[in-house]
């Protein structure tokens, strides 16, 4: 597989899980290094389930404004010279602690990893602002894959449903790194160049598919919340059943379209109903 497309297709798996693996990018490992305001256990990710699991996501309410973003995994891409910073701060808005993305010509993700069946723990809620259009962007084009805001949610590779080129691009991840991607990942995006509603397959990967949840430009500036059936959302854009739920992330990037953009995150929860 070309290292461009690893690269991007481990962009899109980021979804921080806490074991080792490398991060696919640019020809070679990811050591990560620590980041201001970014949690000190950062580590490259994993697809494996975890040792411990949790259906709690850890609440980024309960952070101390500049500290530390306990609970979360830092992940930056390798071959991107800049990482988007990202940081817990008090909200005047929603009076409470929120974590803020900024990117320019930047990208790097923010995620926990977890262990659930999407049938029973499928309901996932949050809330974004959004702080600017990024205007080059194109949701369909390698170039233009950069949004302000999204959210992750990757599904867990089964080896008895893997098709014979996902055992061959699973193989050669493994070899390189250790570990393999999810089977897929489905994103929740915010972008003003697709209607509201559309689901857009990656120009990277086949295994992820973006869900156009706010596609409005009078959203810039507004607090928004959101609530999704994962496992509805699952079947629709795959056209199969999901595998299990490995991890959640958010992300704001602009490698590709070199722009700045940011936006503020709320708490992240996914449970029965």
């Amino acid at each position: 597989m070309h290292r461009k497309v690893f690269a991007k297709t481990a962009a899109a798996f980021i979804c921080a899980w806490s074991a080792a693996v490398a991060h696919a990018a640019e020809g070679g490992p990811n050591v990560p290094t620590a980041t201001p305001g970014a949690a000190t256990s950062a580590t490259v990710l994993s697809t494996q389930p975890p040792r411990a699991t949790s259906a709690a996501i850890p609440l980024f309410s309960s952070l101390k404004p500049g500290g530390e973003l306990a609970g979360w995994t830092f992940q930056p891409l390798r071959g991107v010279r800049k990482t988007t910073q990202y940081a817990a701060l008090n909200d005047s808005e929603t009076q409470r602690v929120v974590i803020e993305g900024k990117a320019q010509s930047a990208a790097a993700a923010l995620g926990v990893r977890l262990d659930l069946d999407p049938k029973q723990t499928h309901q996932l809620r949050w809330q974004w602002k959004v702080g600017n259009l990024i205007e080059s962007s194109d949701p369909r084009t390698k170039d233009g894959d950069d949004y302000a805001a999204r959210v992750y949610v990757t599904f867990a590779t089964d080896p008895s449903r893997s098709t014979f080129r996902e055992r061959a691009e699973n193989a050669v991840f493994k070899s390189l790194y250790g570990e393999v991607p999810p089977r897929a990942a489905l994103a929740y995006v915010f972008t003003h160049k697709a209607k509201l509603g559309d689901v857009i397959a990656s120009p990277f990967t086949a295994r992820v598919k973006k869900i156009v949840v706010d596609a409005d430009p009078g959203s810039v500036g507004k607090w928004k919340s959101f609530e999704r059936d994962v496992y509805a959302d699952y079947k629709r854009a795959f056209g199969d059943e999901p595998t299990r739920i490995s991890g959640i992330a958010i992300m704001v990037d602009t490698d590709n379209t070199g722009e700045t953009a940011s936006a503020k995150f709320g708490d992240i929860s996914l449970t029965e109903k």
